[in-house]
């Protein structure tokens, strides 16, 4: 068979427009139709209104419409949305023929960021104006930020990397001592001029280490990124890596992107509140969402149902409800009420307010015994030793000794555990696994089958006697013991609302279909696996670019072209 012969010459004279070269359905006509109808200038947009005097500059609607163009098609560069500008017909048609520089592109960016979210809002409001809404899926994931692990610190990791440059000090003081010694330099050994650099900036090293740990401590925090401050190192499917959080409410019945928070914290832990907050406020009578079992927290599901939304959460294996506590509190409301003052009233009233008839399964008011005057402040656990070198010393006896001020723990081989968690029961956990590769006392602290050692202190616990130490048959060597804070104190009864809330299973069960494909789409699709800026308001900007190219996508197969164009150019204000 012979070769489809070629359409046209290249040397061929042609008469056309650039309007005839774009798709009558290009995505570029909704983005250009939807740019053209929308106010920028009071979203705070720059280049709206430019000055008689100076130099020219680029329309503020153009550059929007080619981030929005470039974030849709995976070109999120700066200097790739020039090139584009250059040979992308499209582009080239969205612009105008304009050809702004790479810098001029990205100082637009970055002067503009926090409107960009603003657009985000607009976009899903006209899309969305008519259509029948379902519940919302909650769901989190991590994009990596703008900042690399040998650029990030935990305070395990500064603990180690200062002890290992401590060693090295020591090693080229002691080589500097030979070198005086001897003047006779073999092949293959360090000059003294050499060793004094190396030690000089090894010195400089460990001193800015120090630094950043000093700082920790005195901040409580328990790492620190260097390039953006704001990320935070968290575990994903492809290991450990520096990122943000990014948590997304997507609706069940359109699979839109309704809203988004983004976040440094490393778990999901309390975020359906947050994340939903102002998807509730624009939407009348209650919002129902649903999350996995990473968001559970009792604290966070109080506040859902206070601001009228329905928290079906995932439960641990074996459990079908779910309970939940608050203060009794007598005061006037209005069951029939959707408003979420009145309904956070009807509930610290301990009645059911009428909309949540089919959610809650049971409310009653109950009577619990606490400490008088020890709700909320707690009384503060101090070490019965007055500096660390007494610390030290008695743990060099054997023993793990918290100190509760500094929040960490000395172990017998000299080494400082650190804080890693609170456990379900209250008792804090402490490790430190760089500490323990070393230790010569691993084989006996450490479990069979252990890498580590890991030890729980309750809230009144100081010390711990190491189970393998030898015993000294000293009769009076105990560790101190601390009184009962509970000893002379009274108890009251304070009345409880006592919530038993049943989540709905059918719709938990659809959470996978409705939260992950949109994740997907952005990272696979749209090759948006980390972010370009730092910072978390900036990248909070730039998510709303892919969270904008996404809504674009799964508009394109929801609607007719006419139908979108109907919608983006509607102005609903």
């Amino acid at each position: 068979m012979p070769f489809i012969p070629k359409a046209f010459d290249r040397n061929q004279v042609m008469l056309t427009s650039f309007d005839s070269l774009v798709d009558e359905h290009s995505i570029a006509r909704i983005i250009d139709y939807f740019v053209n109808h929308v106010d920028l200038a009071a979203m705070g947009f720059s280049n709206t209104n430019p000055s008689e005097e100076g130099r020219p500059c680029y329309p503020a609607d153009c550059y929007v419409k080619l981030y929005l163009y470039g974030y849709r098609n995976n070109i999120r560069s700066s200097r790739k949305l020039e090139k584009a500008c250059k040979v992308n017909v499209e582009v080239m048609w969205l612009m105008g023929g304009l050809k702004p520089d790479f810098r001029s592109i990205s100082d637009f960016r970055k002067d503009n960021i926090d409107c960009m979210r603003l657009l985000f809002k607009e976009f899903i409001k006209r899309v969305t104006v008519d259509e029948k809404m379902g519940f919302v899926s909650v769901d989190g994931s991590k994009f990596k930020a703008w900042n690399s692990k040998d650029r990030n610190f935990t305070i395990h990791k500064l603990d180690d990397r200062i002890q290992w440059l401590e060693d090295h000090v020591e090693e080229y003081l002691r080589l500097i001592d030979i070198s005086d010694e001897n003047e006779d330099i073999e092949e293959g050994e360090f000059t003294k001029e050499e060793l004094d650099e190396k030690l000089r900036k090894t010195q400089e090293r460990l001193e800015r280490y120090c630094g950043y740990r000093e700082y920790m401590e005195a901040n409580n925090l328990t790492q620190i990124s260097l390039t953006d401050a704001d990320s935070r190192l968290m575990k994903n499917k492809n290991g450990m890596e520096v990122s943000y959080n990014v948590q997304t409410a997507v609706d069940s019945d359109t699979h839109l992107m309704l809203d988004y928070q983004m976040t440094n914290q490393v778990t999901d832990h309390g975020l359906i509140a947050s994340t939903l907050d102002e998807i509730r406020q624009e939407k009348d009578g209650i919002l129902e969402s649903v999350a996995d079992k990473g968001y559970q927290q009792d604290e966070d599901m109080i506040e859902c149902l206070e601001n009228g939304i329905i928290p079906n959460v995932i439960l641990p294996d074996g459990k079908d409800t779910c309970q939940l506590d608050l203060e009794y509190v007598e005061t006037e409301h209005d069951t029939f009420s959707t408003a979420p003052d009145e309904i956070k009233k009807t509930l610290q009233a301990g009645e059911i307010p009428a909309v949540y008839n089919n959610f809650i399964e049971k409310i009653e008011v109950v009577e619990v015994r606490r400490l008088e005057g020890k709700s909320e402040q707690k009384e503060r656990l101090k070490s019965p030793y007055g500096s660390e070198e007494e610390m030290r010393a008695r743990a060099a006896e054997g023993y793990f000794v918290r100190d509760p001020e500094a929040d960490r723990v000395y172990c017998p081989g000299g080494a400082i555990l650190r804080h890693k968690c609170i456990k379900p029961n209250g008792a804090t956990r402490y490790a430190n696994k760089a500490a323990c590769k070393k230790c010569p006392y691993r084989a006996q602290c450490t479990p069979s089958g252990t890498p580590w050692k890991e030890t729980d202190f309750g809230k009144d616990s100081l010390e711990k006697k190491a189970h393998w130490w030898p015993n000294d048959d000293d009769p009076n060597d105990k560790p101190p013991k601390r009184k009962s804070i509970q000893k002379g104190k009274h108890y009251e009864k304070v009345k409880m609302v006592r919530i038993t809330f049943r989540p709905n299973k059918q719709k938990m069960s659809q959470r996978l279909c409705i939260s992950e494909h949109p994740f997907g789409t952005i990272k696979r699709a749209m090759g948006a696996t980390y972010f370009l800026l730092k910072g978390k308001s900036k990248v909070s900007g730039e998510f709303a670019l892919l969270a904008t190219g996404y809504n674009l996508s799964r508009v394109e197969n929801m609607f007719g072209f006419d139908e979108l164009m109907r919608k983006v150019g509607n102005d609903i204000a």
